[in-house]
């Protein structure tokens, strides 16, 4: 895993919503950072929790910030991505507020479809394509997509720009942005999902709508916060729970047994849904752990890098 997805140029990060998949973005972000690739962890219009799963004492917001030693982060927006695209062509500010922000301008802005995505879409491509003197400013862009949804409609933009807009400038970077997003040696797709009925049946909808509709392949899956296997079938610590629930124990025991029973009953869950999984997608699959911890921070971001680094 490490050796094809921690030298990608271009990382997405999808999957629905509450399945971590901003941890697992830090995660593969700190394991490429540990690598010594200079690497941007790339996300928009969502609650900034970078600093807090990375350290570095910083808010991240519209502008790029350091987290810790090759590592970097941008909260960006649609206004803010566009803003600075218009102030790469135009150059100077003044300019800028003259052309884009006058009321006409605005307005026509607003009626037209998919911009917003586009230019969060834009601002990456540009960031994973960044030079200076001659040489990539970032070795990797780790990009932590919206929820499935709205990820793929972000996604489906540089398709829909290439099928229904004349040909000119618009049209040759959209299509310059498909070939890259679907360049497997340059670009990766993330999966995240849990060994859980909705979010197996999401991650399973989004895996057909990437593959059918964009030609985009899975590169990896990545279930995470699987319980552990604390009562392997036919394992002596499974015969002896077996016994204690057929007559439960009073006191602390029956407490005790009580949560060794909710602990089976989640692993036999994880163990169906991730049956499901093997059988239904065709993409490598890693599991990643649930931690117990009382806060999830950077010691356990590191913790599951490192198992992301490993699994190569």
């Amino acid at each position: 895993m490490a050796a094809s997805l921690l030298d990608k140029r271009l990382v997405l990060v999808l999957g629905k919503g509450g399945v971590g998949r901003t941890t697992v973005a830090a995660s593969i972000a700190a394991a490429c950072a540990r690598r010594g690739r200079r690497t941007l962890l790339y996300q928009a219009n969502a609650v900034d929790r970078f600093g807090e799963l990375l350290g570095g004492g910083v808010t991240v917001s519209t502008d790029i910030v350091r987290l810790r030693e090759n590592l970097y982060a941008v909260n960006t927006t649609p206004a803010a991505a566009l803003e600075e695209y218009g102030l790469m062509i135009l150059k100077f500010r003044r300019v800028y507020r003259m052309v884009f922000e006058n009321r006409v301008t605005r307005y026509f802005l607003r009626a037209i479809p998919g911009l917003d995505e586009y230019a969060i879409l834009g601002k990456a491509w540009f960031h994973t394509n960044e030079q200076d003197r001659g040489r990539p400013v970032w070795d990797t862009l780790v990009f932590d997509m919206p929820a499935s949804g709205h990820s793929v409609s972000t996604l489906r933009v540089p398709w829909a720009i290439i099928q229904t807009v004349p040909e000119g400038p618009l049209t040759r970077d959209a299509r310059v942005l498909r070939d890259q997003l679907l360049d497997r040696s340059r670009t990766a797709a993330v999966l995240v999902t849990l060994a859980e009925e909705m979010p197996v049946a999401e991650a399973r909808e989004l895996h057909v709508i990437l593959r059918r509709q964009l030609g985009l392949e899975v590169s990896r899956l990545v279930v995470n916060q699987v319980h552990p296997d604390r009562f392997p079938a036919g394992s002596p610590s499974e015969q002896v729970l077996d016994r204690l629930l057929s007559s439960p124990p009073p006191g602390e025991l029956g407490f005790l047994t009580d949560h060794g029973r909710t602990a089976l009953r989640r692993r036999r869950l994880n163990e169906r849904y991730l049956a499901e999984l093997k059988r239904h997608l065709t993409a490598p699959l890693l599991e990643l752990p649930q931690l117990f911890v009382p806060r999830f921070g950077p010691p356990e971001v590191d913790q599951l890098s490192r198992m992301l680094e490993a699994a190569s």
